[in-house]
């Protein structure tokens, strides 16, 4: 296994440390940065898109030869981290010895920290990892979504206990909107523009993902309920029919033996 560790800081310093530490080739052009690797220890390409309200987007798509348990430094009390798995999974853990939890493919997941705690991903060797991470800063910086989010998003997530992580359940939604943002081809401010309204709704989507999980598992269990008697309503009437002579024969026969006994 093979440690390897990054400190934070601008998106400029943590790709200029990306590219040394993975010996890939670094193409940075209108605010946006791609990082090509293409050595015997990673393989593939990480993206990154900052905007200027605290926001910062990244794609990730590799594969290591080797086992690896990338340290990330610390994350700061303001900051809150988003994470969705689109193929092979990825563990997570606060430390060492912290617990591993597992981010599978089309899950996503939630990371915040204000302890003095690395954040650990751990990945296994050639098995291919594709990834999003939207880090969200909430604190000192030029803040062009409205302050209602931003309030949302200290509550739900920012008033947590130190290092928060919570991993959702499926959100195809979600996944439909990273689908949109990577076949997003325009370039300059107009492509910068529907990257930003996208992964605006997709922090959106996390808030409420996020925000009173139990009645939306009620929710959740109501509509497998109904999709259930919706594929029932569907049965051709003479299945249905057949169905309900079937059910009256037995009530009949039980009602016989009842009466011979």
């Amino acid at each position: 296994m093979k440690n390897i560790y990054l400190t934070t800081g601008t998106i400029n310093q943590v790709f200029d440390e990306l590219e040394i530490s993975f010996k890939g080739a670094l193409n940075s052009n209108n605010n946006e940065f791609n990082l090509t690797l293409n050595s015997d220890l990673i393989k593939g390409n990480i993206d990154a898109i900052p905007f200027i309200n605290g926001i910062t987007s990244i794609q990730a798509n590799i594969t290591f030869s080797d086992d690896i348990m990338l340290s990330i430094e610390s994350l700061s009390k303001s900051s809150i981290l988003f994470a969705y798995c689109t193929e092979g999974y990825i563990k997570h853990s606060f430390g060492v010895s912290g617990h591993k939890s597992t981010l599978k493919k089309h899950f996503s997941g939630v990371v915040t920290g204000s302890q003095n705690v690395n954040t650990l991903l751990h990945f296994k060797k050639n098995i291919p990892v594709a990834f999003s991470l939207i880090k969200v800063e909430t604190e000192n910086s030029v803040n062009t979504i409205n302050d209602s989010i931003i309030s949302k998003l200290k509550q739900t997530f920012l008033n947590k206990k130190p290092n928060y992580s919570y991993q959702g359940i499926q959100n195809l939604k979600i996944a439909e909107k990273f689908i949109e943002l990577n076949a997003i081809t325009e370039q300059g401010m107009i492509g910068h523009i529907m990257k930003k309204e996208i992964i605006h709704s997709i922090v959106a989507m996390e808030i409420d993902d996020n925000t009173d999980n139990l009645i939306k598992m009620s929710r959740a269990i109501k509509r497998s309920a109904l999709n259930q008697i919706n594929e029932l309503k569907k049965i051709p009437s003479f299945i249905k029919h057949y169905a309900v002579e079937a059910i009256y024969s037995k009530v009949i026969a039980s009602k016989n033996r009842i009466i011979i006994k």
